[in-house]
């Protein structure tokens, strides 16, 4: 049996904070992407124009920035505090003011006071909570900051499919850093309870060969049903589950949903 109680998720995501940019094709152009992706969805569902944008799963950056690219004023907080650590840095490189906290979502008051126009929780970070109870809590709490006329955005993997399929090996890239390969896969172990753990392997040439490093993300699965159950339940209101835009295939299914 795996003790959710001994899974230290704040651990796990700082092991990974200096690499997760190796997890996707093309890092930089990937934050572009899935900024003019949640402007986009804004754009469309969002019941008044969105300034403010609080990113409750901020890891390093990646939809922060992209936003702040493109004119919105954003807040991010994330548990891990070497992602937020890093997402400094990488805002600064890109000459962006955002504000950026250690916060847990399930605690979120605690750090943020503010309402905003918009809250996203991006990349499959809900799932990141073991529990239905932390699930709600964490849902209650992106809900009380969020502004009458705003939008939530939420996009995770689709497990259903994951479930059914049960895959082992899942390839994602090949890059070239510093003029050395290194080759990034996932080994996932179908646990009890629903559990999910990725096994990501990072394999960097060396002189003589290849070092080998693993990191662990662990997810409970999160269904469609229960979701949006979960999402009515803390408020939410027309919630519309994407896994296209405008024809394009999105990399997860995005849950948009109102207060209204």
């Amino acid at each position: 049996m795996t003790d959710i109680g001994n899974v230290n998720q704040e651990a796990l995501f700082d092991q990974l904070a200096d690499e997760y940019d190796l997890l996707l094709g093309d890092w930089k152009e990937d934050l572009k992407s899935q900024g003019r992706q949640l402007d986009a969805l804004f754009r469309r569902y969002a019941g008044s124009p969105v300034q403010t944008v609080l990113d409750c799963t901020c890891g390093i950056g990646t939809q922060s920035i992209g936003l702040g690219l493109l004119g919105y004023r954003v807040t991010g907080t994330d548990i891990s505090g070497k992602s937020v650590q890093r997402a400094r840095q990488e805002a600064a490189r890109f000459n962006l003011d955002i504000e950026f906290a250690k916060a847990d979502l399930r605690h979120l008051d605690q750090t943020v006071s503010k309402t905003f126009d918009a809250v996203i929780s991006c990349d499959n970070s809900l799932p990141a909570l073991l529990t239905p109870e932390d699930v709600r809590a964490a849902l209650g709490q992106m809900a009380r900051r969020i502004e009458p006329s705003g939008i939530c955005v939420i996009s995770i993997r689709n497990f259903e499919r994951i479930l059914a399929q049960k895959t082992r090996f899942n390839p994602r890239h090949l890059h070239e850093v510093d003029g050395r390969r290194v080759i990034v896969f996932d080994v996932w172990d179908y646990l009890e309870n629903g559990l999910v753990r990725f096994n990501v392997f990072f394999l960097k040439e060396n002189d003589g060969g290849w070092d080998v490093a693993c990191r662990q993300m662990v997810y409970r699965a999160l269904y469609r049903e229960d979701l949006t159950a979960e999402l009515s339940r803390c408020g939410f209101k027309e919630i519309e589950i994407l896994d296209r835009l405008d024809g394009e295939p999105l990399p997860f299914d995005f849950y948009v949903c109102s207060r209204r």
